[in-house]
């Protein structure tokens, strides 16, 4: 068994934050996940879910792997939907970016990635979507919080 490459490494570590972010989802009343909070500048909880795999499958799969995507950042705050439509999104891109990552050499890592404005290395890029992924499971968890409050009060 060949171990594993860092950069297979960093993207397994996003989906398991992507896993734990769609369990909280999941634990959220489905008739709460596109509700306001009331909050100026905080997002539904389908929204953070929404941004978190745009922001994946672009650094990753695109910034990180050179595989072109179409992205419409803009739309991601302002997207409704269930749990059941964001693990559809992950599972129509997710395996191709795990197939990819696997090619990715570590001497490969320092690499420049394909973003084209403020250039990065691929490693970088794929650090981004722990990074990334990571803080906005943190937001997630945070919105829950609120929401249950809100639903006792």
């Amino acid at each position: 068994m060949t171990p594993e490459n860092e950069a297979s490494r960093l993207i397994s570590m996003t989906d398991g934050l992507v896993t734990e972010l769609l369990s909280t989802l999941g634990n959220i009343p489905t008739e709460l996940l596109n509700q306001d909070v009331g909050i100026p500048e905080v997002n539904t909880p389908f929204v953070l879910g929404r941004h978190v795999l745009g922001s994946i499958e672009q650094w990753g799969l695109f910034f990180g792997t050179g595989h072109r995507i179409d992205r419409d950042r803009d739309s991601e705050f302002l997207a409704v939907g269930s749990v059941e439509d964001l693990v559809s999104y992950k599972n129509s891109w997710m395996p191709l970016l795990k197939e990819r990552v696997m090619e990715i050499s570590n001497d490969e890592l320092n690499n420049n990635g394909w973003r084209e404005e403020e250039p990065l290395s691929i490693g970088d890029a794929l650090l981004h979507t722990v990074d990334h992924t990571a803080i906005h499971l943190g937001h997630l968890q945070l919105t829950k919080q609120i929401i249950e409050s809100q639903a006792h009060s």
